[in-house]
């Protein structure tokens, strides 16, 4: 085991590999590490440990245990009778009543798309879940996938999907190889001769025929399309930190990971490991179901970001782009569209037209003066709170040092109401405030090697921009932000049952759909119609 092997304290053997389709369509990006040692379960490491919830239900692992149960129930070809047959056997199960109701639906699609496919191909018989095989001694491939087969040689295994089904991308087709490789070499493999691979849009049981082949035309598409990700998955030494530290076994313990003990500010340990950013807080604090249902178990939205959330979302992407040029923004960047000095980066003619005057107050503002050094742009920040248990989720505008030497962390948030009138406003309008403050508070250091640094919220609204500064080496800044986190963060670390808020949020939420009390606002009035809208050096194998 080389140094990273020794740094997380891994334990087990790295040579048995067990890799799933899913590792290979998604694991390519991202952390290395995290791919590679997914691939490998029985390494894990001595230092940290994961604590899991197992009471948390897996809502598609509920829709496919349920439909292939019930395919032989006569009662499921009359509407009435599914309906009831569902419901019978989602009785006794402890579920948020949101995600009952989505997982309801998405049994009744199941269904359906598996009537429209064996009305095409004929008759299938579900005959497993998961299908493992092993291609050499001491490893395995497997597809997270339902597997059917019927009397003419068909075997065909299926890609489930919350949403719509999307048919071929690059990494659905990596998932794809993978899928029909296992299912051409599962046994017995004599009666085979076609294999399938399809996709369910659980949401509106579409469907997509992602393969339809040979075994032996299977097997060629792994080893084209597969095995060189699957190579880079296995054999990866890379560590970066993202998305997937909060699923990783050993984020707790990664020195890419940074240590923020009692960034949360809370005295005992949550129910399980958990991930947490600000924007996480701010969908909590406005109702604790759509955090649950959204940004938990990640069920289909609907798209109801109004023009406010969309207009923010283009002046982030314009000032990120415009600042990765490392230089200061002028006036001549926003000029008219059609004039060829305008900046106007990625945008559409509407779409810088629509921000424009956004723009040209934050110009007067833009902290890139001469002498300026960018140090990074939306960082990735990472980190572990060990006294809660939970991985701190965190992405500042803008890092950079200022001509005076001092190292400043700056937020940029956008307002079409009135800009607040001094600091203690600002902080209380901007929790992003608050939750960067204490990074630094809670020991983040990132590039800081200056004497002094500070923290910037920039505010722009259509007719100025305005900063605000905190001295990030003021003690009593850094108390007043840890308390500010502590006090938010209390209910969302202990709850367990995520009820609703009704209330006029509702109109704009992105899983009504699935919210027991989507008709009713805090007052028992209908919302529907509303107009509202919130401003290792692990070693590698081959599969042969």
């Amino acid at each position: 085991m080389n140094a990273l092997n020794a740094q997380l304290q891994l334990v087990g053997n790295p040579q048995n590999l067990k890799v799933s389709a899913t590792d290979v369509q998604e694991r390519p990006a991202g952390c290395g590490v995290y791919g590679a040692l997914k691939v490998r379960p029985s390494v894990k490491s001595s230092a940290w440990a994961r604590r899991p919830d197992w009471s948390q239900p897996f809502a598609m692992g509920i829709v496919r245990e349920i439909a292939c149960q019930i395919h032989d129930d006569p009662r499921i070809h009359e509407w009435h009778g599914l309906q009831s047959t569902i419901q019978e056997s989602l009785a006794g199960r402890n579920l948020h009543p949101g995600l009952a109701t989505y997982i309801a639906h998405a049994i009744e699609n199941y269904i359906e798309a598996h009537d429209v496919i064996t009305a095409d191909v004929g008759d299938l018989h579900f005959r497993c879940f998961d299908p493992q095989v092993a291609p050499d001694y001491g490893n395995t491939l497997t597809t997270w996938s339902p597997v059917y087969e019927n009397g003419n040689g068909l075997r065909e295994l299926r890609k489930l999907r919350y949403g719509a089904a999307v048919g071929h991308t690059a990494s659905v087709e990596r998932w794809t190889a993978v899928a029909a490789h296992t299912a051409s070499l599962l046994r017995p493999t004599n009666e085979i001769n076609r294999i399938r691979v399809v996709e369910i849009g659980l949401l509106d049981a579409s469907i997509e025929v992602l393969f339809d082949g040979t075994p032996e035309s299977a097997r060629a598409g792994f080893n084209e399309i597969a095995l060189p990700s699957l190579l880079k998955v296995t054999q990866a030494t890379t560590v970066t930190p993202g998305y997937s530290c909060k699923d990783c076994k050993v984020a707790g313990c990664c020195s890419a990971v940074e240590q923020l003990e009692g960034f949360l500010g809370q005295n005992s340990l949550g129910n399980e490991t958990r991930s947490v950013s600000a924007r996480d807080i701010e969908v909590y604090e406005v109702c604790a179901a759509q955090w649950h249902l959204s940004l938990s178990h990640h069920l289909p939205k609907e798209n109801t970001a109004g023009p406010a959330s969309e207009r923010g979302r283009l002046i982030h992407h314009w000032i990120a782009t415009a600042h990765s040029r490392s230089i200061q923004c002028s006036p001549q960047d926003i000029g008219p569209f059609s004039d060829p000095q305008s900046f106007t980066s990625s945008l559409s003619e509407q779409e810088y037209s629509s921000i424009r005057d956004y723009l040209v107050n934050h110009v007067t503002n833009c902290p890139l003066t001469d002498g300026s050094k960018v140090i990074s742009i939306e960082p990735p920040v990472y980190g572990y709170d060990a006294a809660a248990d939970v991985i701190i989720a965190s992405s500042p505008d803008m890092i950079y040092i200022a001509p005076d030497n001092c190292l400043v962390i700056r937020e940029t948030k956008t307002t079409a109401s009135d800009i607040p009138l001094d600091n203690a406003e600002a902080f209380d309008r901007f929790f992003a405030s608050a939750w960067l403050l204490n990074l630094y508070a809670s020991g983040y250091r990132g590039p800081f090697e200056g004497d002094s640094a500070k923290f910037e919220l920039e505010i722009i609204s259509p007719t100025e921009s305005r900063v605000f500064s905190w001295d990030m080496q003021d003690d009593r800044v850094l108390r007043m932000a840890k308390a500010e986190v502590r006090m938010r963060t209390k209910s969302w670390h202990k709850d367990t049952t995520w009820a609703t808020t009704p209330g006029k949020h509702c109109s704009w939420c992105p899983v009504r759909r699935w919210c027991p009390d989507n008709e009713q606002d805090g007052e028992g009035n209908s919302t529907q119609g509303r107009g509202d809208e919130p401003t290792s050096g692990l070693p590698g194998y081959s599969f042969d």
